[in-house]
């Protein structure tokens, strides 16, 4: 972003005067910038994803008072200053948990896991009716039909695309159809599911900031196992690329034995591996239209369906 256009920004709503500025994320859907060594200008670049970035401020403010997330000093919507929504926060002291990890001993590594279930435990029993009246959600309250409709959807563009192979998508249906069941039942509370390390900021092995709350809904309570599962299976999936390096299975390997001793409810649920199974089909037939020529992906859903042929 130009200087003279952050400095508007910031001119107009009365913060200091801009003396750097550092790209912090350059993706297709927002764009984050750090000003000064000490604010976060977080840009949402793409106008259909101004729903969910308005939800992201939303939690921020909603939690505030609650659990470590940023502290909101503008949220800007008006397009006048700039024709982008913005918010701007002032920059969390912290280090992004995946640079850490691996400098950590498992009885550290377990402080933190407890600390962040505490705080999945405070968003779970908060109330959820504000935000969905805010947004006018179409809330469905059968847990089991969303998914089953969002993964129909998924195989109906993929066939329609021919991303995959017949056979390898009947497969696919056969599963579902033997598996479909267990989804039936549900305990909904309002779930912040996109809780890898790379949202999450510590100092001294204390969490001092959750990011990215835009993919925060009312779902099963043990949906947010299918991201801690995807963390253990595959270490290096939501890395930035610089820690990539630091990746090493056996880090993660215990990460679902921590959360089931410190919040034993998100297991309490009957077929909970075939829960798991069905949460990773749909992510990553989801993934898989968003990235059509991924083998890794193909691969992914093969050994979840147990689909044994070479080709895809």
């Amino acid at each position: 972003m130009e200087k003279k256009i952050v400095e508007k920004i910031f001119t107009e709503h009365g913060l200091d005067k801009v003396e750097s500025i550092a790209n912090i994320e350059i993706g297709f859907t927002n764009k984050v910038y750090l000003i000064n060594d000490a604010f976060i200008l977080k840009v949402c670049e793409d106008e259909s994803n101004e729903q969910k970035f308005e939800v992201e401020v939303f939690f921020y403010n909603f939690f505030k008072d609650k659990i470590p997330v940023p502290i909101i000093k503008v949220f800007d919507k008006s397009k006048s200053i700039y024709g982008k929504f913005f918010m701007i926060y002032p920059k969390i002291e912290g280090d992004n948990l995946y640079s850490k990890w691996h400098l950590l001993s498992n009885e550290q590594r377990k402080i933190i896991i407890k600390q962040l279930c505490d705080i999945l435990k405070v968003i779970n029993k908060s109330p959820y009716d504000e935000f969905l009246q805010k947004f006018d959600i179409n809330f469905s309250d059968n847990w089991h039909d969303k998914i089953l409709n969002q993964i129909q959807n998924s195989l109906k563009t993929i066939e329609e695309k021919k991303l995959l192979s017949p056979e390898f998508i009947k497969v696919i249906m056969k599963f579902i159809d033997d598996n479909h069941h267990v989804l039936k039942e549900q305990k909904l509370a309002l779930v912040y599911w996109d809780a890898h390390f790379d949202n999450i900021l510590v100092q001294d092995n204390k969490i001092v900031g959750l990011l990215d709350f835009e993919r925060t809904e009312v779902s099963s309570l043990d949906f947010v196992l299918d991201i801690v599962k995807r963390m253990v299976e595959y270490p290096k999936k939501y890395m930035s690329e610089k820690f990539e390096k630091f990746a090493k299975k056996e880090d993660y390997i215990h990460l679902l034995n921590w959360f089931q001793e410190f919040y034993p409810e998100l297991f309490k649920f009957e077929n909970l591996d075939k829960r798991l199974d069905l949460y990773a089909v749909e992510h990553d037939l989801d993934t898989l239209i968003w990235y059509p020529n991924s083998v890794e992906v193909k691969q992914m859903i093969a050994k979840t369906v147990k689909y044994d042929s070479p080709t895809f």
